[in-house]
């Protein structure tokens, strides 16, 4: 490609609105423009990185035995009500619906759990054809809240979905695996910092679920790391500190604490260590058809994971009740909740099983109560995992160990389903036992946008974007030092053909401009390999190369091909 010819455009200065180093390079670099909130164009040169990463996710879900299919984006609403998902996803507003001319309903695909299933009903009817894994590569489509960061949270995106069918939970766990291998695979091959994590289902399922996270300052995940374990921190187990507390009960006292609404407020008021109080938060919960309210109580130094209470209650939707429910539901205010005198159902966290001699509030303005004791003063509380966990917390999977924290950007995620989308759709097969069984599905997701984005996250400097060699738009840029030069044009013209009839995607810096300015679009755009043709051909025949990384070293006009020829 010469760049005289090709549809693109570099800015100096970033665009508005773009606050993380992925967005800013590629739009100033022209791989992508904005049409909307949430909504990017994809120039030539991002379609072409795009297309280098989807192939290289296309050659490692071929390896390993999967298939590629193309499915419809338009999904009539009654496959997704068979399932539940229609009424769960429009409850939040994350569904693009409408209906055509005879009044039917539909949804752009933010996922395709429901199509694969139906495509592979009916078709799919022994045990002799399975295991069976399909995928497809293309446009999604969520209705998101906030869009933000460019590609990494859009309303439209590209994205490799696949899904695998079994015929028993053994065949799902081999099928988890190869994808898991798979997915290691791919991202190797671009030349990323990843870490696999312990990760929810979300919206999907609740089965064995794993992300892949790539290391970034920016990412908008936060992982706990502990050796070779790692979680996002939605999912993570973790021991907290141990607190000491008193083996011998104490007698309940009630105290004024007249406008100490806050744990630190409070601690300092009393004079106690936070450990000591027992926080209380409500919660409304949202599922299909109703809504409830519950009161979740934690130890006063920590905070309450809500992906947890969630997945606990196996909610759609959770959220902290606000001011005015809270005063319907208790009769009080925020600051002064808690388990005596509360009429809501009272779950708390497995940290306050130890808790003795603990101040809590009673859903009394301005009073709380001192030395309160479970099995006393209250019912000992049904007590689950409801913990965020925190950098310094024990991890209960490695003897010793402990979590630090990291930011991740999460660009693959795989998980097992189970029966949850067979059984709902009546995807069957006849097992060996010529019984009827539901087949055992897994489902795994790259975000091929996100990844181009965290690409450039992880490898950038001052200057500009540095692709990897597999996924960047061209291989080598080739230009000359000077046009005035017709010896040094000729050279550059001879060494592009050469290169071109390589197979080796050159592109010809051909324009009008100062060495200097067509470099620093060189380094701008990520091109990894520069060739000048300049002062060392003239004097001695040499023709210089710079890596993008900046490596540099003069080689001989005769010896171009077997220097291009290392790159492949």
């Amino acid at each position: 490609m010469r760049l005289s010819k090709l549809f693109f455009k570099t800015f100096k200065e970033n665009p508005n609105e773009t606050e993380i180093i992925s967005h800013q390079l590629l739009e100033r670099a022209g791989y992508i423009r904005k049409l909307g909130k949430g909504l990017y164009i994809y120039t030539p040169l991002m379609w072409k990185v795009i297309r280098k990463i989807s192939q290289i996710v296309r050659e490692e879900m071929e390896k390993a035995g999967a298939q590629e299919v193309s499915l419809p984006l338009l999904h009539p609403k009654e496959l997704w009500e068979k399932t539940g998902r229609w009424a769960d996803f429009t409850a939040e507003n994350l569904l693009y619906t409408l209906e055509d001319r005879e009044g039917h309903e539909f949804c752009l695909a933010p996922t395709h759990e429901e199509v694969m299933t139906y495509l592979v009903s009916n078709w799919v009817t022994s045990y002799k054809q399975l295991p069976l894994n399909l995928f497809q590569i293309g446009p999604k489509f969520r209705d998101e809240i906030r869009p933000r960061f460019g590609l990494m949270r859009g309303k439209e995106f590209v994205m490799k979905d696949g899904y695998s069918f079994s015929d028993s939970p053994v065949m799902m766990e081999k099928q988890y695996e190869a994808m898991r291998h798979a997915y290691s695979e791919v991202f190797r091959r671009l030349s990323l910092n990843f870490v696999i994590v312990t990760a929810h289902g979300g919206k999907i399922g609740k089965g064995k679920s794993e992300e892949f996270q790539v290391v970034a300052d920016i990412g908008e995940d936060l992982v706990m790391v502990c050796q070779d374990y790692a979680s996002n921190v939605e999912t993570t187990e973790a021991i907290p500190p141990p607190f000491t507390y008193a083996s011998v009960e104490k007698e309940k006292k009630e105290l004024p604490t007249p406008n100490v609404s806050s744990i630190t407020d409070l601690a300092q008021f009393l004079n106690v260590a936070k450990e000591l109080i027992l926080k209380t938060m409500i919660y409304k919960l949202t599922f299909a058809d109703k809504e409830e309210f519950v009161a979740i109580g934690i130890r006063g130094d920590r905070q309450v994971n809500e992906v947890k209470v969630g997945s606990h209650f196996s909610a759609t939707e959770v959220a902290l009740a606000t001011d005015a429910e809270i005063l319907g539901l208790t009769g009080s205010k925020p600051g002064f909740i808690g388990p005596l005198n509360l009429k809501l159902r009272f779950y708390a966290d497995k940290t306050c099983k130890a808790m003795k001699n603990f101040v809590c509030a009673a859903n009394i303005v301005d009073i709380h109560f001192i030395n309160v004791n479970w099995g006393r003063d209250l019912p000992h509380p049904e007590c689950d995992d409801f913990l965020l966990a925190e950098e310094g917390d024990e991890c209960p999977h490695v003897e010793g160990g402990v979590y630090k924290a990291q930011r991740g950007i999460e660009v693959g995620h795989i998980f097992n389903l189970g029966t949850k989308y067979s059984e709902k759709l009546e995807a069957t097969f006849q097992a060996e036992d010529a019984k009827t069984q539901p087949l055992w599905m897994g489902t795994y997701g790259i975000g091929i946008g996100r990844v181009a984005a965290a690409m450039v996250e992880q490898l950038h400097d001052e200057k500009g974007i540095i692709w990897p060699l597999n996924a960047a738009p061209f291989k080598i840029f080739i230009t000359f030092a000077t046009s005035k030069n017709p010896a040094l044009v000729s050279k550059a013209e001879e060494v592009y053909t050469q290169l071109l009839e390589a197979g080796l995607e050159p592109l010809l810096d051909d324009r009008d401009e100062r060495l200097g300015f067509k470099l620093k679009d060189s380094d701008l755009l990520g091109i990894p390999f520069k060739i000048i043709v300049g002062k060392s051909f003239t004097e001695e025949g040499k023709l210089e190369i710079e890596s993008r990384k900046g490596e540099k070293q003069l080689i001989d006009v005769n010896d171009l091909l077997s220097w291009a020829h290392t790159l492949k």
